[in-house]
């Protein structure tokens, strides 16, 4: 069996997505194919994920560069270039773990009796747009019955969506889809979970005090300046501190340098930037006692906020989609209108007050079990192992094992 694995693109999480799915998917089949960009090829990413892997897979470097903001016409082109992957691969399964726009187009096809894609190939494809019941608003609302309708229609054999509001509300208004929707857990390595004192030292940072901060990219999707103007009038002393680890683009370090300074001079903002290993990233998450999401209008899946959770750690983030919704659900900490500056303030100040009796349930496990990166992998080739079922076993944990661990006037049925 030939499988083709469809990766457009290389930064972010998408050859992290990569190297947790080979290893589930490669002693599955006889052969696998990855498609990817020359750019990607030559990437620091590919160096850091995929190369072990050049032994055992063929890396096909054949696809053009795209744009990742996917405007209409990128969305049809990138969708031929899968296209033509198959008819040049000729697999017999194919798999498109970021396939947004290539998903996109595949009614068209389908729907003129000419296959989702060619020669009818069996393909499955992962969504990362969909906000579900967090959509806000009717343009959101019929964004999203649009899509549902696309997959419906696209003829593909199985939708992996990354947000479980999506998920769930996809299963309840498209029952004859249901079976070929899944929630594609976004894969979370195991934190080693040092202490915050060690974690610190680590960092070469003040041991003591509190800390609520952030590690990730720090650019405009995060409300950075909002964030710092609440902790300024939060702070109970100067042992309260920020600390802010990643790449800072000059527009948010121009922010911070001309609006507050005075958090830097008196030690109160701590700054790391730069790029972050993922032992790095993982000692910045438990160096602190709250990890902070402020996200002012983003609705999906934040990984961020996954990691602060493996890190054992509360997170504060804003309330809105996704974020909220997983906050509340599992009480994985604290929800604000991050625009409103006093309400702001005083959940900085009860999230740090509060951080210590902080404890993880059993349904915060389950989940964390659901998003490790194994299941990640068997989630993907599921469908190929039943075709195959005399190759390995699965004991992948579904959404519906992860919801039996929470009370049911916080569990949605799907």
């Amino acid at each position: 069996m030939r499988v083709l694995v469809h990766q457009q693109f290389h930064l972010g999480h998408h050859y992290q997505y990569l190297a947790h799915l080979l290893p589930s998917l490669i002693p599955l089949v006889d052969e696998v194919v990855v498609a990817i960009t020359p750019a990607g090829a030559a990437s620091v990413e590919f160096r850091a994920f995929l190369a072990s892997f050049e032994t055992r897979v063929q890396f096909d470097v054949i696809l053009p560069v795209a744009d990742p903001s996917l405007p209409r016409k990128q969305r049809w082109r990138l969708h031929n270039d899968l296209r033509r992957a198959v008819r040049r691969t000729r697999p017999d399964y194919v798999l498109v773990p970021s396939g947004d726009a290539q998903a996109t187009f595949l009614p068209v096809f389908h729907l003129a009796g000419l296959g989702a894609l060619p020669y009818h190939c069996p393909a499955e494809f992962g969504i990362h747009y969909g906000l579900g019941t967090g959509a806000v608003g009717m343009p959101a609302k019929i964004k999203d019955w649009i899509q549902r309708k696309n997959f419906v229609w696209s003829g593909a054999n199985r939708i992996h969506v990354v947000s479980f509001l999506f998920y769930e509300q996809f299963r309840r208004c498209e029952p004859s889809f249901a079976e070929r929707v899944s929630l594609m857990p976004h894969p979370v390595p195991p934190n080693p979970r040092l202490t915050k004192f060690a974690s610190r030292r680590l960092l070469a940072i003040p041991e003591d005090g509190r800390y609520i901060g952030l590690a990730a990219s720090i650019d405009s999707r995060k409300a950075i300046g909002e964030f710092l103007a609440a902790f300024r009038d939060a702070a109970a002393s100067r042992l309260d501190r920020v600390l802010l680890a990643g790449f800072i683009v000059p527009s948010q370090m121009r922010i911070i340098e001309s609006s507050f300074q005075d958090l830097i001079e008196r030690g109160q903002l701590i700054l790391k930037a730069g790029f972050l290993d993922s032992a790095t990233f993982q000692h910045v998450l438990t160096a602190l006692d709250v990890v902070c999401t402020p996200y002012p209008a983003f609705g999906g899946l934040s990984s961020t906020l996954l990691e602060g959770v493996a890190a054992g750690r509360p997170v504060l983030a804003n309330a809105y989609g996704w974020s909220q919704a997983i906050i509340e659900r599992f009480e994985l900490g604290w929800t604000c209108d991050i625009h409103d500056h006093d309400r702001f303030v005083e959940a900085i100040r009860t999230a740090l007050d509060n951080s210590a009796s902080y404890h993880e349930s059993e349904a915060t496990m389950r989940l964390l079990a659901f998003h490790a990166p194994s299941n990640f992998g068997d989630v993907w080739v599921e469908r190929i192992r039943e075709n195959r079922s005399s190759r390995g076993s699965s004991d992948n944990r579904s959404w519906s094992w992860v919801l039996e661990a929470l009370s049911e006037d916080r569990r949605f049925a799907v």
